[in-house]
């Protein structure tokens, strides 16, 4: 069973050894992950997801992670069938060509995310969680030991912190 803060995650990624170690990597996190290994199938997955969506469920995935280069259909020809169904689907391309793709990147929303190979899967984790999740999570397995609860955020400011 998924908890409140757990994500849904599309990974579309051709090479297994890598769509494996996100996955294991992600859901050791808590996450519900679930790979495909190329555009088409992930489009498939994304359709079939969206159509048995019931109201208790997210009917979307949190985010989809997807690799430029794939067989059959490339990553930014998947994104914009899926944001034809969701426009505010946030997408990470993963990619060894970040400057050849930032100029397609046009074409879609602005929910789409770039991270250029090589990466580790702690600054992929940290991506798709964002800095402010990934850093209260780790100081939770520490058991908030010495955390004043504000480190790597702002400071709220106004009536409630100065009276």
């Amino acid at each position: 069973m998924l908890k409140d803060w757990s994500l849904r995650i599309l990974v579309a990624e051709d090479y297994k050894d890598l769509a494996d170690s996100y996955k294991m990597a992600l859901e050791e996190r808590g996450h519900l992950v679930i790979t495909t290994r190329d555009g088409i199938e992930c489009l498939q997955t994304y359709n079939d997801y969206v159509k048995q969506g019931v109201e208790s469920e997210k009917p979307y995935f949190d985010v989809i992670i997807l690799d430029q280069n794939m067989p059959g259909m490339d990553g930014i020809d998947v994104a914009k069938e899926i944001q034809k169904i969701n426009f505010k689907q946030r997408i990470i391309f993963i990619t060894g060509y970040g400057n050849s793709l930032i100029k397609k990147l046009r074409q879609l929303s602005e929910t789409v995310e770039v991270m250029n190979k090589p990466f580790t899967l702690q600054a992929l984790i940290t991506q798709i969680e964002g800095w402010p999740i990934y850093l209260w999570r780790e100081k939770a397995k520490q058991g908030f030991k010495d955390w004043d609860g504000y480190e790597g955020t702002s400071v709220p400011v106004g009536p409630s912190r100065t009276g």
